[in-house]
C-alpha cells in the first residue's frame, strides 16, 4: 500500500507544483486525493470557503463540506447519503482542510497517512503560490525596496529547493531504496535546507520500547545528543510539533502508531522561522511515510515467506512461475522431497527436524543460482524454479548439484544426521500453467522416489498413467 502511495504522492506532488494559481492547485489536489482512495466526494477548504470539490455537482452548498470537522467518522451528504470521512489540515496558517469521503468502508491508516502527505504538499505549494502572487503584486506596485525584493527572492529559492528535495526523496522511496539510505537522505535533505544545521530522526529502540535511539542524523548530534533526544521525547508526548529556541521537533509515525520524533536544530542564519516550520513538517512526514512503507513491506514479506526457512512459500513461488511462463522464457521446475525425514522427527524430535529443514534450505540456496527461486511448500517438500536455462542438460546439472549438497551429513544436536533428496524435473513448454508444471515435477519426483530414492527423474507423459494404474 505505502510503496504504491509514495509513487502516487510523487506524481501528485509534480502536478500540484505545476499549478499556476490557488484554484488550479485545489482542483488538482481534490481530484488526485479522491482517485487515489476510490472516494466519491472530496473538497478543499480555504478559510471557511469552498475552493474546489468533486462528487456533488459544479456548485454544491459550501456548508455541506465546511461543516465537516476533524475527528468525525461519518457524515450524511445531501443527495448522496451517509459516508465515511477523513479530514486533514493543510500546512498553512489559516483554516485550510482537505476533506475526502466515500461510501462502503472506512479509510485505512495507510490511506489516512497518504492523504495527510497530500495535504502537507498542497499546503506547501499554496504557500509558494501566495508568496509568488505577493511578489508579483509588489513588483506591479513598485513599493518595495530592492533589499525586501531580494529577501523575497531568496525565500522563493528556498521554497523551490524544499520542493525539489522532497521530490527526490519521494522518488527514491518509490524506487525501493533501502530504508537506512532513505532515512539518511531525509535527514541530509533537511540539514541542507537549514543551511548546514542539524537534523536527526529519533525512534523507539527495538529492544526497549521505553528507550529512544538516534536512527539517522546529519550534521552530528555531538554534545547536543541529550537535547535532541529530549526534544523528540517532548514532541512524542505532546503529539504535535514543539519548539524551544533553535531546537524543534515533530512526532513521527508508523501508520497510526507513534514511533519517534524528527528533530532539527541550528543557529538560524538567513532561515526564517516559517521556513524552519515547513522543513520540520515536510521531513517528519517523509520519515513517517518511509517507516510506514518499510513496515508494510515487511508484512507483505511475512505473508509470502515460510516462517521456518524464510524461503518463499507456495503462493509467491507459483506467482513467479506464472510470470515466467507468460514471458515464454526457457525454464525448468524442480520438485524435492526429503528421504528419511520422518525418522529424524521420530528419533530426535521436532526441534531437530526443524533444524534439519533450515539446514536443507540453506544448502538449497547455495546450490542454485542467483536468478533461480527456491521455495518451501510445507513439511519436507521444496521446489526450485530454474530460470533461465540454456537447455535440459543445465537443469540436470543443477538438480544433481542440489542432490549432492543435501546428501552431505548435517550436524544437529551434536549428532551427524543424514538425509537425501528425490527430485523431479519438468520443463516449460507453450500452453503450460504453473500448477500443471508443478504437477508434472511432482509426478517425476514420485517416480524417482519409488524407483531409486536420492535420484532425479524428468517428467514423461506415461508417468500419469502409471500413477493411475492400480497395483497388481
Amino acid at each position: 500500500m505505502t510503496a504504491w502511495s509514495m509513487l502516487r504522492l510523487s506524481e501528485y506532488f509534480s502536478a500540484i507544483t505545476r499549478a499556476g494559481d490557488e484554484p488550479s492547485a485545489a482542483r488538482i489536489a481534490v481530484q488526485r486525493a479522491t482517485e487515489a482512495t476510490d472516494a466519491e466526494l472530496g473538497a478543499v477548504i480555504f478559510g471557511g470557503e469552498l475552493a474546489a470539490s468533486v462528487g456533488l455537482g459544479r456548485s454544491p452548498d459550501p456548508d455541506v463540506f465546511t461543516r465537516v470537522r476533524s475527528g468525525e467518522e461519518t457524515v450524511s451528504f445531501p443527495g448522496f447519503g451517509p459516508a465515511f470521512v477523513t479530514v486533514h489540515v493543510l500546512a498553512g496558517e489559516f483554516d485550510e482542510r482537505l476533506v475526502v469521503a466515500r461510501a462502503g468502508e472506512p479509510f485505512a491508516p495507510e490511506e489516512r497517512q497518504m492523504l495527510q502527505g497530500m495535504a502537507k504538499v498542497l499546503g506547501l505549494a499554496l504557500r509558494g503560490l501566495r508568496t509568488i502572487a505577493a511578489e508579483q503584486q509588489l513588483r506591479l506596485e513598485r513599493e518595495r525596496e530592492a533589499e525586501a525584493r531580494l529577501v523575497l527572492l531568496e525565500a522563493l529559492e528556498r521554497r523551490e529547493r524544499l520542493l525539489e528535495t522532497l521530490l527526490r526523496v519521494q522518488r527514491a522511496a518509490s524506487q525501493g531504496t533501502p530504508l537506512g539510505e532513505l532515512l539518511d537522505s531525509i535527514t541530509l535533505g533537511a540539514r541542507t535546507l537549514l543551511d548546514d544545521g542539524v537534523a536527526a530522526l529519533v525512534l523507539n529502540d527495538v529492544g526497549d520500547a521505553g528507550k529512544l535511539t538516534v536512527a539517522s542524523a546529519s550534521g552530528g548530534t555531538g554534545s547536543g545528543r541529550a537535547a535532541v533526544l529530549d526534544a523528540a521525547r517532548r514532541a512524542m508526548a505532546a503529539g504535535e510539533p514543539i519548539s524551544d529556541g533553535m531546537l524543534a521537533a515533530a512526532p513521527v509515525y508508523i501508520g497510526d502508531r507513534l514511533a519517534g520524533g524528527f528533530v532539527i536544530s541550528g543557529h538560524g542564519g538567513d532561515v526564517r522561522e516559517s521556513e524552519r516550520r515547513d522543513v520540520l513538517a515536510a521531513f517528519s512526514e517523509q520519515a513517517s511515510l518511509a517507516l510506514t512503507g518499510a513496515h508494510t513491506q515487511a508484512a507483505v514479506h511475512e505473508a509470502h515467506h515460510d516462517p521456518l526457512t524464510r524461503l518463499p512459500n507456495r503462493t509467491l513461488f507459483l506467482r513467479r512461475v506464472e510470470q515466467v511462463l507468460a514471458d515464454n522464457g526457457g525454464a525448468a521446475l524442480l520438485y524435492l522431497d526429503l528421504d528419511l525425514f520422518k525418522q529424524v522427527n521420530d528419533t530426535l524430535g521436532h526441534a531437530a527436524g526443524d533444524e534439519l529443514l533450515r539446514g536443507v534450505a540453506a544448502r538449497l540456496r547455495d546450490a542454485v543460482r542467483d536468478t533461480d527461486m527456491a521455495a518451501r511448500f510445507g513439511g519436507d517438500e521444496f521446489a526450485v524454479l530454474l530460470e533461465p536455462i540454456s537447455g535440459r542438460t543445465q537443469a540436470w546439472e543443477i538438480a544433481h548439484r542440489v542432490i549432492d549438497a543435501i546428501g552431505e551429513p548435517f550436524e544437529i544436536a551434536g549428532r551427524s544426521v543424514a538425509t537425501q533428496a528425490s527430485v523431479g524435473i519438468a520443463y516449460s513448454e507453450p500452453g503450460r500453467t504453473a500448477e500443471g508444471l508443478l504437477e508434472e515435477a511432482d509426478l517425476a519426483m514420485y517416480r524417482a522416489k519409488k524407483t531409486k530414492p536420492g535420484t532425479c527423474r524428468a517428467f514423461e507423459p506415461r508417468m500419469r498413467t502409471e500413477v493411475l494404474r492400480p497395483a497388481c
